[in-house]
């Protein structure tokens, strides 16, 4: 979603720089006409000023459109952020349920982003055996085998309310 806001945001960006030169160049060319050369009731003179006065109607619609995009973003940013602070809450109460100990907690939280146990061995700075023993022990604690089992574990129990509410809707006539 943040990449096709960027996009035409970009897009909305350059179209409005146009425009503004656009504009510019129309008020130093009808400020000129009118007061220069005095031609202000020349067709010249008025095919310019319905230009400009296009040119920018288009401009305030950009600017408008530019305007509630950016709300828009900062909407989205705000919901994404809240959903992740519940999604975090979720995994953790989880965490709580299952009695991971601050170890296990760090390796779960690894594992669920997706870090290899090279990798996570590396950032705690201890032996990838021992990153190993402690997800074996996390899986033991959490009743699975193994860390697709953990990861699908977390997001079953995440998503049961909305899977129970989906089923007993289907299964009630209406």
């Amino acid at each position: 979603m943040r990449n096709i806001l960027e996009n035409l945001n970009s897009h909305g960006t350059l179209r409005i720089i146009i425009l503004s030169l656009i504009t510019m160049f129309l008020v130093y060319d009808l400020t000129v006409d009118a007061f220069i050369e005095y031609e202000y009731a020349t067709p010249h003179f008025i095919i310019e000023s319905v230009a400009f006065l296009f040119v920018m109607v288009l401009l305030i619609i950009d600017l408008r459109d530019l305007a509630n995009l950016r709300t828009r973003l900062h909407q989205e940013e705000t919901r994404n952020k809240a959903l992740a602070g519940e999604l975090a809450a979720g995994i953790d109460s989880q965490m709580d349920e299952w009695e991971l100990t601050p170890s296990e907690r760090e390796i779960a939280w690894m594992i669920i982003k997706g870090y290899r146990f090279a990798e996570i061995a590396e950032m705690r700075q201890v032996k990838e055996s021992t990153s190993r023993l402690q997800a074996t022990a996390l899986y033991a604690k959490a009743g699975v085998h193994g860390r697709g089992e953990f990861v699908a574990e977390i997001i079953h129990e995440l998503l049961a309310p909305i899977l129970e509410t989906s089923d007993s809707e289907r299964i009630s006539p209406r």
